[in-house]
Order: structure tokens, then C-alpha cells, then sequence
């Protein structure tokens, strides 16, 4: 049986999450009514927020399917806080990582940092991984 390598489990997650926040936070500017006011307060506070949102749009317009995905998931997260960022778009980002609504938000919100901790995980794992030892040069 072969052996599982922990750098390419944590390299793995680490592609997924990145791969699940783009196509997520990359449907943001969509959201009617409240996507342009969460994309502002984004840019102005949180800046992987807006790597995400920035990153994700392009990837969402060239696979319109994903932004339908992205928006899905935002809209059962978010859904209960439509009303308060109406009111004053400027809370959006202290309302979208302060408190949790419902299951589906603690999951985005655990998602969001998975990446960043997740990155230095793998670095180690490569790192610290077994290499072959030679001691005396191949022969040809």
C-alpha cells in the first residue's frame, strides 16, 4: 500500500479551499441589492475578502455556472442579514464575520481562513518531506 504524504493531503485542501472561495466570494458583486455594498465594505476593511471577490469575479465570468453556485451558497448564508446591510452597507463585513447565522455561514466563515492557515501547513509538510539519499554519484 502506498504511503499517504501529508504535504500533498494539506496541498489538496489548500487548492479546494482556494478553489471554493473564489467561485464563492467571486459571485458577491452579484447579489441583488446588497452585492455592491458587501464588495465596498470588503474592499475598505477585510484585504483577502477582496482578493477573493476580486480573483473570483474573473473566474465566475468566464463560468457563469459557478457565479449561479457562488450566489446559491451566499444567499442561504447571508440570507438573514440582507435586511441590516440594506440599511448601512458600511457593517457588511463586521456583520458577515461577526456573528453566525445558520450553519451554512459557519461554514463559509471557517472556509474563508482555511486558506491562509493551511499555506504555511503545507510549506512544512514540503519542506520536512523524505528525500532520497545518495551517498556516492550514479553510474553511467
Amino acid at each position: 500500500m502506498k504511503k499517504i504524504r501529508g504535504w500533498a493531503v494539506a496541498l489538496a485542501l489548500l487548492l479546494w479551499s482556494v478553489a471554493f472561495n473564489l467561485i464563492v466570494w467571486g459571485a458577491v458583486p452579484s447579489l441583488p441589492d446588497v452585492g455592491p455594498q458587501i464588495a465596498a465594505s470588503a474592499h475598505r476593511e477585510a484585504p483577502l475578502a477582496t482578493t477573493y471577490i476580486v480573483l473570483g469575479s474573473a473566474v465566475d465570468d468566464a463560468v457563469p455556472a459557478l457565479r449561479g453556485y457562488g450566489m446559491r451558497w451566499l444567499e442561504r448564508a447571508w440570507s438573514e442579514g440582507f435586511a441590516r446591510i440594506a440599511e448601512d452597507g458600511r457593517v457588511a463585513m463586521d456583520l458577515i464575520t461577526g456573528s453566525t447565522w445558520n450553519g451554512a455561514h459557519r461554514w463559509l466563515k471557517f472556509v474563508y481562513w482555511l486558506p491562509p492557515l493551511l499555506l504555511p501547513v503545507f510549506l512544512l509538510f514540503w519542506i520536512r518531506r523524505p528525500r532520497q539519499v545518495r551517498l556516492m554519484g550514479a553510474r553511467r
